[in-house]
């Protein structure tokens, strides 16, 4: 395999995706932890896996990141959206929805944040045009602006955690990072449910 085929090939896998993601999140200017591959289990009936937390001074910041080309089309007060191709189209769940209920899985997971305000991004490949309308409290964006929309949530946002209190938040995530085998297994079989392919 080429250098050119394998990169197009990895660049196809939605793990690859999240990386970068997580890389960009990495260069947030600030003070902040980056934790990734969250699972929610503890008080949550099915295991629930979080692409990222960001953890800020000024809150928490949960992303969702997807492999989506097209056009995704919809907006925040719907459950089913739509993917637009030039031939075709099909319904996807509303990535919204989706984070929303990470955000709640999290606050279940980890009462003592509950008080922790929280804002839901969502994520996609630059190749994805968006044709949505989001609310105050949750964003969709190009994986490019999402420094910027960070920014322009945080600068709303009153510093409410010390240094220490965001480290400690980090760990405390950290330790969500691994499940059992049973509760990974639970976790596949509910995503494959529910999952439409991208």
């Amino acid at each position: 395999m080429s250098p050119k085929d394998f990169l197009y090939k990895l660049s196809r896998n939605g793990r690859f995706g999240e990386w970068l993601t997580h890389i960009r999140a990495l260069s947030f200017p600030g003070y902040k932890k980056v934790v990734s591959h969250v699972y929610c289990v503890d008080h949550n009936p099915v295991p629930t896996e979080i692409d990222s937390v960001m953890v800020t001074r000024f809150g928490i910041v949960v992303i969702e990141t997807k492999h989506f080309s097209g056009t995704l089309i919809g907006h925040h007060s719907q459950d089913q959206w739509t993917l637009q191709f030039k031939h075709h189209k099909r319904s996807v769940y509303s990535p919204i929805r989706q984070n929303q209920t990470h955000i709640y899985a999290l606050n279940k997971a980890l009462p003592q944040y509950r008080h922790i305000p929280k804002f839901s991004m969502i994520v996609v490949d630059e190749a994805c045009a968006l044709q949505v309308t989001t609310d105050e409290d949750n964003r969709i964006v190009h994986r490019k602006q999402l420094n910027k929309q960070l920014k322009l949530w945080l600068n709303t946002q009153p510093m409410i955690l010390s240094r220490k209190e965001v480290r400690e938040a980090a760990q405390q995530l950290r330790k969500m990072r691994h499940i059992s085998r049973k509760n990974k297994k639970t976790h596949m079989r509910h995503v494959q449910n529910k999952k439409q392919p991208d």
